[in-house]
C-alpha cells in the first residue's frame, strides 16, 4: 500500500454555510499568494479555510511533498489556487495539497509534529510517525529545511531558492457567488486531476447524515476536525467518548508486516480512506435495527447529533459481541477469523460476521451464540484449515456478494458445528451456490529470500498453534482485547478467587447469559 503523509492539520475546516449570504463581496480581493500568507502569525492564514466537506489532506507521498516544494522553490510552473470568500472565511477550493505541503514545510510537521498533535490529539498512529519521519528525511536530502534556507546568506543553489522563497507567489483564481456556487465548483474541480474515489464522494455528499458522522469521529477517535461541532455539549460529548471507545476496539494495535503478534486489529488497515470504506460498510449493516437495508442515504439528516449517538451505539453493541470485554463478547480473535492464510486483513469476513450477529440481535435470537459457543471449537478448526480456500472463494465472487456470502459461510458452519455434523469444505462450497473442484495451487519458490508474506504465514501457522484456549469452550482467547476471570468451582459452591481457582475465559462463556441455557448448560461443566 502506498504511504501517504497526513496533512490534515495544516489548514482548519468550516462550514461553507456559516453565515451564508450573496456573496457581492465588498473591498479588493487579494491578487496573489506570497508563502508569507501561511506563516503563523499571518492574518490571511488566520481565515484560511478548507470546506468541511473536503477529503481528508492525506492523499500525497514523501516523493510528491517533496518535489512540489522543489518545484515551488526553483520556480517551475504550479497550478493556481482556487479560492472562494465567505462573509466570514477564505475558502481553498483547489490546492489544499499544495498549501498544506508548504505549510507542513515550514513547520517541519509532517503528521507528527506540534500542529498536528493538537488537532489529531495524542493518538497519532505509529505508521503516520514513520510516514512524517520518512518525508522530514527526504526533505532534508532534496531541499533543505525552511528554518535554514530562509536565512541563508552566501551566494549558492540554496540561496537561489531562498531569494525565491521570498519573493515568488502562487497565482490565485477567485471563484464569486454564494455557497452553493462554491460548492457545485468544488465537485466539478475535483472531477478533474485526482478525482474523489466512490467513499470520498458519499461522504461528501451525505455529509450531514449520522453515518457519515459517526465513521469520520471513530476515524479519529472522537479527535481531529470535529464534524459535529453544531450540536449540543451532550450529544458531541457521546460521540467523542462513543467513537473514542469504537476506534480502540477496532483498531487497536496497529498491525505490522511481516506479522510478528497475534494481537491483531479487527477493522485492519487505520489508513483513512481503507478505515472510513470499512466504516461506512459497518455502520450501514449494523446500525439499523429494521429488516429493511438502509443505505446512508435513507437517513435523514442528523441536526441535533441524537442519531448520530443512535448509530454508534447500536452499531457498538454488535461489535461488543465480536470483542470487547463486556459480558455478552465472544472474543472473536482476528487472525482466525479476518485474516487470511498470508497475514492479510480481509473485511468480508469481519462484514460477514457482522451482519450474521446484526441478524441475530435483531431477532433476538439468544440461541445462536449458545449453538456457537458450543461448536465453537470445530467453527475454529474449519476456518484455521482452510483459510486459502476462502481466500479462494472470495477471488470467485463479484465484490456485492462477498459480504453477504460470508455471512451464510460462517451462519453454516456454526449450524453444522452445533449438530456435531462433520465441517467439510465441499458443503461449505455448495452451501454459497457456488461449484468447481478444490484444488491446491501454489507458485513454485525460486529464490532463498523470505517474503513477508512467508513470514507471516509461518508466524501465523506457528503462533496460533500454541496460542491460548478457552477451557470451557476450546477456542482461541485474544486476551488483550477480550477476557474474563472465571471461579472453576462457582462461587455457589463455595468457589474461591485464588490462582488454583481462576481461569481465563471468554467473556461470553462466562456470562449469565450461557449459564441460564438448559440445552447447553454442560458446556459449563466441561
Amino acid at each position: 500500500m502506498p504511504q501517504r503523509v497526513s496533512l490534515d492539520a495544516m489548514i482548519p475546516r468550516a462550514d461553507f454555510g456559516i453565515a451564508d449570504e450573496d456573496a457581492n463581496l465588498s473591498g479588493e480581493l487579494i491578487r496573489d499568494f506570497p508563502i508569507s500568507h501561511i506563516t503563523a502569525d499571518s492574518p490571511v492564514l488566520k481565515l484560511l479555510r478548507k470546506p468541511d466537506f473536503q477529503r481528508e489532506t492525506n492523499h500525497w507521498s514523501p516523493e510528491q511533498i517533496a518535489t512540489f516544494v522543489a518545484s515551488f522553490l526553483d520556480s517551475e510552473v504550479i497550478p493556481s489556487l482556487i479560492l472562494w470568500k465567505s462573509p466570514q472565511y477564505i475558502f481553498v477550493i483547489d490546492g489544499g495539497h499544495r498549501l498544506s505541503a508548504l505549510r507542513a514545510w515550514m513547520s517541519d510537521d509532517y503528521g507528527d509534529g506540534p500542529i498536528s498533535s493538537a488537532f489529531y490529539g495524542p493518538d497519532i498512529s505509529d505508521d503516520q510517525k514513520r510516514i512524517a519521519k520518512r518525508t522530514r528525511k527526504l526533505i532534508e536530502q532534496t531541499v533543505g529545511r525552511y528554518s535554514r534556507l530562509k536565512d541563508q546568506v552566501d551566494a549558492t543553489p540554496i540561496v537561489r531558492r531562498a531569494k525565491t522563497l521570498f519573493t515568488r507567489a502562487l497565482t490565485l483564481q477567485w471563484v464569486h457567488g454564494n455557497a452553493n456556487v462554491a460548492e457545485t465548483s468544488f465537485f466539478k474541480i475535483n472531477s478533474q486531476g485526482t478525482p474523489l474515489d466512490e467513499t470520498e464522494e458519499m461522504l461528501i455528499r451525505n455529509r450531514r447524515k449520522p453515518i457519515a458522522i459517526a465513521a469520520r469521529a471513530i476515524l479519529r477517535a472522537g479527535g481531529g476536525h470535529k464534524y459535529w461541532s453544531a450540536f449540543g455539549d451532550l450529544e458531541s460529548k457521546q460521540i467523542e467518548e462513543l467513537a473514542e471507545q469504537f476506534h480502540g476496539l477496532l483498531f487497536d494495535p496497529e498491525a505490522d508486516t511481516p506479522i510478528k503478534t497475534l494481537e491483531l486489529p479487527l477493522g485492519g488497515s487505520v489508513s483513512p480512506v481503507d478505515a472510513l470504506s470499512l466504516l461506512i460498510e459497518f455502520l450501514t449493516i449494523t446500525a439499523n435495527r429494521s429488516s429493511e437495508t438502509k443505505t446512508i442515504e435513507k437517513y435523514v439528516d442528523d441536526p441535533s447529533g441524537s442519531d448520530t449517538v443512535t448509530v454508534l451505539k447500536n452499531s457498538l453493541q454488535v461489535l461488543n459481541r465480536i470483542t470487547g470485554n463486556t459480558p455478552g463478547s465472544l472474543g472473536l480473535h482476528p487472525a482466525v477469523y479476518f485474516y487470511n492464510e498470508r497475514g492479510k486483513y480481509t473485511r468480508f469476513l469481519f462484514l460477514g460476521m457482522a451482519g450474521l450477529i446484526t441478524d441475530k440481535i435483531r431477532n433476538n435470537d439468544q440461541q445462536f451464540f449458545q449453538k456457537f459457543t458450543v461448536g465453537r471449537d470445530a467453527v475454529e478448526s474449519f476456518l484455521i484449515q482452510n483459510k486459502s480456500l476462502i481466500t479462494l472463494l472470495l477471488t470467485n465472487m463479484s465484490k456485492a456478494q462477498r459480504t453477504s456470502k460470508m455471512k451464510d459461510l460462517f451462519n453454516f458452519i456454526v449450524t453444522e458445528a452445533h449438530a456435531k455434523k462433520e465441517l467439510k469444505p465441499e458443503a461449505a462450497i455448495a452451501q454459497l451456490g457456488l461449484r468447481g473442484r478444490i484444488l491446491e495451487i501454489s507458485t513454485p519458490q525460486t529464490t532463498a529470500h523470505i517474503s513477508d508474506d512467508t513470514k507471516s504465514m509461518v508466524f501465523l501457522r506457528d503462533a496460533i498453534t500454541k496460542a491460548m484456549r478457552c477451557p470451557l469452550c476450546k477456542g482461541l482467547l485474544d486476551p488483550s482485547k477480550s477476557v474474563s476471570y472465571d471461579h472453576i468451582a462457582p462461587v455457589r459452591h463455595g468457589g474461591r478467587g485464588d490462582l488454583d481457582n481462576t481461569q481465563l475465559v471468554h467473556p461470553y462463556c462466562n456470562s449469565s447469559e450461557l449459564q441460564k441455557s438448559d440445552t447447553d448448560r454442560s458446556i459449563r461443566e466441561l
